[in-house]
């Protein structure tokens, strides 16, 4: 994936073999399988010599990654290529924001990490309503008072963190219901011991 986002157009298998020093053959077999998967896509063929070059782009966007709609047999590589994909991107980002908040611009960076509670209806509306927010911005030309940012934003359901969140409230209640319960009793005892 990297080497296709450092061309920063459509390349071909033997674009990217090239520069990665690899045979084409192993490349495209890791094209086939993260095109299968949407990570890269065909932009557009030529034909070179009589033969039809394939020109691929890597997907830039949104990827909404919804485990159960891949095949079995493709859950390891796609996992796998999310792994990495994810990796690469947020290294890239966090490069570019460590070298420009070392830089002597007063406009330095701002960064923040936060758990939201949302049920997955509202979780798909803000992500809908970042994009919204942020699409004028993404085609925009540099001009004189416009300087280029790096936003990386990345939300998954902890659901483990949520059931135990909820196993913790069932157990308070019960404790709470059962000092209450206990209270109760000590109470009427008390009542019977005083009559």
């Amino acid at each position: 994936m990297k080497t296709f986002v450092d061309f920063g157009r459509p390349a071909t298998v033997k674009e990217v073999a090239d520069r990665m020093g690899e045979v084409p053959a192993k490349v495209y077999y890791h094209v086939k399988k993260l095109e299968s998967i949407g990570l890269v896509s065909i932009d557009h063929t030529e034909v070179i010599n009589g033969i039809v070059a394939k020109y691929y782009l890597y997907h830039d966007g949104e990827i909404e990654i919804q485990s159960a709609e891949i095949q079995p047999e493709m859950r390891g590589a796609y996992w796998s290529n999310v792994r990495r994909m994810l990796a690469e991107q947020f290294d890239q980002v966090k490069e570019r924001f460590l070298r420009r908040a070392g830089g002597s611009s007063a406009e330095t960076g701002r960064f923040m990490q936060n758990a939201l509670y949302m049920t997955q209806e509202e979780a798909q509306e803000v992500f809908r309503q970042l994009n919204e927010l942020l699409e004028p911005f993404k085609h925009r030309d540099s001009g004189e008072n416009r300087l280029s940012y790096d936003i990386f934003i990345a939300m998954g359901a902890d659901k483990e963190k949520a059931e135990d969140e909820k196993q913790a409230k069932k157990a308070k209640k019960a404790k709470t219901d059962r000092l209450e319960k206990d209270g109760k009793k000590a109470k009427r005892a008390d009542d019977n011991t005083t009559e």
